[in-house]
């Protein structure tokens, strides 16, 4: 059985081989092309072949179109995507932003005079305007500081405060009563003087003097401390 099965394996090749020869024995038949796009085309075709390929030709333009259409739609949908995205992203921003501690406003500038707490009109109108955003930020508490120069304070019996630790606080506790004045609870504000200790400017000139006797209003949320 063995030398049977290897007998048809040999005769198969042999018989393969005379097949490819034979192959290749024959001529190639010459092949013409035709680049114009008349010799394309069929001709004498059925009429129902006819109305086949116009269907075909209209369905594939109405394609083309449905495609265009698709293409410019995905693009107004990836231009409004990337709006809000972008609108997203920048409410995470004031999210966070409100997370933190914020200054509302740096009260100064000449507002307070050498050695006085006496609020005027000016300063009275800048901390009205920060009303409205207290009252936008109910979960946070008010921090306001209170600063000097460091002229020390002299001594006489007309003055209500002993030190420039205590000037500040007075300060700072005058704004704090206009804060009241406008609604916003001395529940939620927390007043604070730091004296001559946290100077912004020099204290050798006058214009430095004047930006060191300032008040400091701040949010900062509940759950933080200061």
């Amino acid at each position: 059985m063995r030398n049977f099965i290897i007998g048809l394996s040999v005769l198969f090749y042999v018989l393969s081989g005379a097949i490819i020869f034979r192959a290749l024995e024959i001529p190639a038949r010459k092949t013409s092309y035709r680049n114009d796009q008349e010799g394309l085309k069929p001709k004498n075709l059925p009429p129902k072949v006819e109305d086949m390929l116009g269907k075909f030709s209209k369905e594939q333009a109405a394609n083309q179109a449905l495609i265009k259409e698709m293409r410019a739609t995905i693009a107004k949908l990836e231009d409004r995507l990337s709006k809000k995205t972008k609108e997203i992203q920048a409410n995470v921003k004031d999210q966070e932003a409100y997370k933190k501690a914020r200054v509302l406003a740096v009260l100064g500038g000449g507002a307070f005079s050498s050695g006085q707490v006496v609020i005027g009109v000016d300063l009275m109108n800048a901390v009205k305007e920060l009303v409205p955003a207290i009252q936008a930020s109910p979960d946070n508490r008010v921090i306001i500081e209170g600063h000097t120069d460091n002229i020390p304070i002299k001594s006489s019996a007309g003055k209500q405060y002993s030190d420039n630790m205590e000037l500040s606080f007075l300060r700072a506790k005058a704004v704090a009563l206009i804060l009241e004045k406008y609604s916003i609870s001395l529940g939620r504000i927390s007043v604070i003087g730091y004296g001559d200790t946290r100077s912004v400017a020099s204290n050798d000139t006058d214009e430095g003097r004047a930006k060191n006797r300032r008040v400091e209003v701040k949010l900062i949320p509940g759950d933080k401390e200061f």
